[in-house]
Parts: structure tokens; sequence; C-alpha cells
């Protein structure tokens, strides 16, 4: 289980409070800690058989975070490409949904992790408490993109409490799996 938690710290580290953070140390991080998602869900899934399933998405995202750091360190994230051309518009609008949609996917991963092991952890207050701040982070995540979008001056302090509430996921994260009782 430290694997999964340290995976998730690794994928919540920002080094800003932007909403597209592009950076190396960004790219890489998220690499990091998909890889110890991955032998987390390898180590649990012996004994919780939902858990499985999951690595497929995971391995996905590891595969998926080291492209975007290959184009990172050659300068040619996506994101940061001119639009000069047809081509190369295409190119950056494409990858600006590639990358939004591997940020949701993260989402996705703990959302099939908790539901995977609901109902095994023995701590059902704990539980529901940790699921309530990961819905409250997906929400916070989507009013940052709109704002991000549509009313950037509010998109850093939504960011900043975003950042805080994955700070809040983590020890919950933490309380329930690592601290309370191993799963």
């Amino acid at each position: 289980m430290i694997n999964i938690f340290f995976g998730f710290l690794f994928i919540f580290f920002k080094t800003n409070l932007s909403f597209l953070d592009i950076g190396i140390t960004y790219s890489i991080t998220n690499v990091i800690g998909y890889i110890s998602i991955f032998f987390g869900l390898k180590e649990l899934g012996r004994e919780h058989k939902r858990l499985v399933k999951l690595k497929p998405y995971v391995i996905f995202m590891v595969v998926y975070s080291s492209v975007f750091f290959l184009l990172n360190v050659t300068g040619n994230s996506p994101v940061k490409l001119g639009m000069s051309s047809a081509l190369l518009s295409f190119i950056a609008i494409a990858g600006l949904f590639c990358m939004i949609a591997g940020m949701f996917m993260v989402f996705y991963i703990i959302s099939a992790f908790l539901e995977g092991l609901d109902g095994e952890v023995g701590r059902y207050d704990s539980m529901r408490r940790l699921e309530k701040v990961y819905k409250a982070m997906m929400s916070l995540f989507f009013i940052a993109g709109i704002c991000f979008f549509f009313f950037p001056f509010l998109a850093k302090p939504m960011m900043a409490i975003l950042l805080l509430t994955k700070g809040l996921f983590l020890y919950e994260f933490y309380q329930v799996f690592i601290r309370g009782r191993k799963v």
C-alpha cells in the first residue's frame, strides 16, 4: 500500500500552480508515480483481485507520461508548439486534449482503486471521508479547468485550493490505508 501512497504523492507533486503544468519535473514525477502505483497494485492484486483491472490503465499512464516527458525534454510539448500552420495547430490542440484526458485518468484510477477496496476496509467512516475528499478534489479540478479557459485570473487560486485538497486526500489515504490498517 505504501507504493500506492508514494505514487499518488509523486503524481500530485506540483512545482507551480498552473493548470497545464507541462514541465519536465511534472512529467518525470508522473512517470515515477505511475510506476510506483503499478508495483503497489501488483502487490495488492494477490489479495484483492478487483484491483487487477487497474493495471492496464496504470501501464497506459506510464507510457503516456513517458511520451510527454520525452516531448518536454526535446522541447516539443504540444502546448508549446507554434500555431503557424494548420498541421501544427491541429497537433497543439490534439495534444492539449490528450493532456486534459490524462489528468482525468488519475481520477479514474483513484475512483476504481477506492471502489476495489470498498467493503474490505474496516474503517467505514474513514473510507467515506476519503471518498468525499476525492469527490471534492475532482470537482475542484473541473472548476479549475473552467477557470483556466474562461476566467484565467481565478485559475491560480483554484489550483492552490486543489493542491491543498490533494494534500488532504494524501493525509486521509495515509490514515485509512497505512496508519489505520494494512490492506
